[in-house]
């Protein structure tokens, strides 16, 4: 119904004597046609550029461009005609920081300089030249800038404020506590502003950028109490920070929606460390959690938090939290399925695992409102562990994978057919009937479920309805499965299976609720894909997507959510502790797929392995926070009703594939939405 343009760009990475390209039209009936079908050399060209002087304040320039091909590029700085500052690379990206002097180290004036760019693109050597002016003020400026930014919006490590200015720092009298006593206090920032109901995390960063040649030495950082009316706080033990690190990712997936990436080092874990260093002509994102616990009076809250170089004047950041008068509860209304798998644990910390490090981490999932699940295990979870994360937020877990135990290997995803023999089934039921009747007698059994046949064709359905018909009849657990299983009442019940996990490009509303009205479930999930149009969580996706997601859950009535892994740590260096104090910000630790998947970033990665426990990342905690957005909706519907509720889901989104990708959007409409619930529950 209508038309629609599409152009991919492909990088031949060897020399080719012919292409051909096909197109398919599959899945339809109708007619269809296609125009305007053409195959040509991508132009060479600057695809975005930025030139942004005087940052700091005084004589200096920060330049960004993308090319439109990988290229070797030089960067220059011409004062006149003379080059007073050069720097070269290779690949798409191009920046450049200069710190207004000549190669001989001597201070220049502020006035009129060019930046030009040359480059020669490798495998055809076509060549291209292109300069921009820029007037730039005079004076060294200051060591740094520094900006309040948002939790849903990525700070890479060449990053500049939206607004790019330089300000002086505003002078603070010296304030006793964390060792700080003698440094002076300044700011360059306005304030960071959040909202959170009682029992809710919300997060902001405070994004620190070098002047180039100007490090800022043995940061360490500072969080008030935030104070309300009449005697009202969030004490400051509530509110945690890490420095933002990064990991390197050398290839990307083009996103329409983020035409200004470019491959090399990219935030995403969270470290805890005691302090840090920011190198000259960097970019460092600093990530505050504010907790509010439940009870916590609603009103406005004010604090700060302070980032206190050795070298240099302190940033200063006014913090301002809103809380509203309400609490959201512990255990999520949506059922979730994001695997923690033993093996990858036992790979980095060794066998036996401890219950207290397989709790740790349990915990840690469980804070980020996700299930401490394992949709591949091939042991029932130990009970202690259910006992353990049952009032923690526990909603639902896999009781077992029906497939070959996995023995000495990580993990294992399914069984070919062969596998499925009566003697195999029989050991299923031997070690079932114990465990299954230990859950009643604990009262563990409500909130179990069994998965199997993971992403399985036709040709299993007679084995699928075979080991489900077991699980329904013998132990009255339901069922949950990704294979291809059409989202279809009467289907479902003959295969039997209770909830059914189609990927989330394939889910269909409407077949959903045919679904749902018989008593069935329809969940659905991501992984290496899908990719845009739809949301994911991906390293390089739009950060905001993590969160965005769980709007589209509501919206569309999702009965909960799979995922394949939180720790696959099958990547390349995934096999090591990662000591932030010791290894700095830059890991080399690889969250990349690899071989074929040289593009896909963070599939099946979300919690990094630390020292001392799980590492979180910038992903996890925005999906963390979109779960406790969908606690808003979930609430709004108890006091009107389900589809006013969904109704509020507009202007966040409307479908799967539309849907904001702007941060302030997605706040303001839950603002909206507190605001309403605040009335109702009045």
């Amino acid at each position: 119904h209508g038309w629609q343009r599409i152009a991919y760009t492909f990088a031949v990475v060897k020399p080719v004597t012919k292409i051909e390209f096909f197109v398919l039209f599959r899945r339809a009936t109708g007619k269809a046609w296609f125009d305007d079908m053409a195959l040509s050399l991508a132009p060479f060209e600057l695809a975005r550029e930025r030139v942004t002087p005087s940052l700091y304040g005084g004589n200096s320039i920060d330049y960004s461009a993308t090319l439109s091909l990988p290229a070797k590029w030089t960067a220059s700085v011409l004062s006149g005609r003379d080059e007073v500052y050069s720097t070269s690379g290779e690949g798409a990206g191009i920046t450049l920081s200069w710190d207004g002097k000549d190669g001989g180290g001597e201070a220049l004036p502020g006035g009129e300089y060019v930046v030009r760019i040359e480059a020669r693109d490798a495998l055809r050597d076509e060549r291209m030249a292109h300069e921009a002016t820029t007037r730039t003020k005079s004076g060294k400026g200051l060591g740094y800038v520094a900006w309040a930014e948002s939790s849903m919006r990525r700070v890479l490590i060449d990053s500049l404020p939206t607004n790019a200015t330089g300000q002086a720092p505003r002078r603070h009298a010296a304030r006793k506590g964390a060792g700080l006593e003698t440094r002076r206090h300044g700011s360059t920032l306005r304030r960071a502003e959040i909202a959170l109901a009682g029992n809710e995390y919300e997060s902001f960063q405070v994004a620190i950028r070098t002047a180039p040649g100007k490090s800022l030495d043995g940061c360490v950082v500072e969080i008030t109490d935030l104070e309300g009316k009449r005697g009202a706080v969030i004490r400051s033990e509530n509110i945690e920070w890490h420095q933002v690190g990064f990991v390197k990712m050398d290839e990307l997936t083009a996103h329409p929606k983020m035409t200004h990436a470019t491959p090399g080092w990219w935030p995403d874990p969270l470290l805890t460390v005691s302090g840090f260093d920011i190198p000259g002509a960097t970019t460092q994102a600093v990530w505050f959690t504010v907790y509010a616990p439940p009870g916590t009076p609603a009103g406005e809250y004010r604090g700060e938090v302070t980032v206190a170089p050795e070298n240099a004047e302190s940033i200063v950041t006014p913090v301002r939290a809103t809380v509203y008068g309400f609490d959201i509860p512990t255990e999520s209304n949506l059922k979730t399925a994001f695997a923690l798998m033993d093996g990858f644990l036992e790979k980095v910390y060794g066998k036996p695992l401890t219950p207290e490090l397989r709790q740790a981490y349990g915990d840690y999932v469980l804070k980020h409102r996700l299930n401490p699940d394992d949709i591949s295990r091939t042991d029932p979870p130990a009970l202690e562990d259910l006992e353990h994360y049952y009032d923690k937020g526990l909603n639902a877990y896999n009781v077992l994978n029906m497939v070959e135990p996995r023995g000495d290997a990580t993990w294992r995803c399914y069984s070919d057919l062969p596998a499925y023999t009566p003697e195999f089934k029989q050991s299923l039921i031997d070690q079932l009937d114990p465990y299954v009747a230990e859950l009643e007698k604990r009262g563990l059994k409500d909130k179990a479920y069994v998965y199997t046949f993971d992403e399985r064709g036709p040709e299993f359905n007679p084995i699928l309805t075979e080991y489900f018909g077991l699980i329904k009849e013998r132990y009255g657990i339901p069922t949950l499965t990704t294979a291809k299983v059409p989202q279809d009442p009467d289907v479902m019940r003959e295969l039997n299976v209770d909830w059914n996990c189609p990927v989330s490009s394939v889910y269909h509303f409407d077949e959903a609720e045919k679904c749902r009205a018989a008593g069935q479930q329809v969940w659905t999930y991501v992984c290496l894909g899908p990719r845009y149009p739809f949301a994911n969580f991906l390293a390089d996706d739009p950060l905001v997507e993590g969160r965005v997601i769980w709007w589209q859950s509501y919206q569309q009535k999702i009965d909960g959510f799979l995922y394949w892994g939180l720790n696959i740590w099958s990547r390349e260096n995934n096999d090591y502790q990662i000591d932030p104090e010791v290894d700095g910000p830059r890991l080399k630790w690889s969250i990349t797929t690899g071989g074929r998947w040289s593009a896909l970033h963070g599939d099946g990665e979300l919690l990094y392995a630390g020292k001392d426990g799980p590492i979180g990342s910038i992903r996890l905690a925005n999906l963390r926070d979109g779960l406790e957005d969908y606690e808003y909706l979930y609430r709004l519907a108890e006091l009107t009703d389900l589809e006013t509720a969904r109704e509020a889901c507009e202007p966040v989104t409307t479908s799967l594939t539309s849907f904001t990708r702007e941060p302030d959007v997605v706040l303001k409409q839950r603002a909206a939405i507190a605001r309403e619930i605040e009335k109702g529950a009045r």
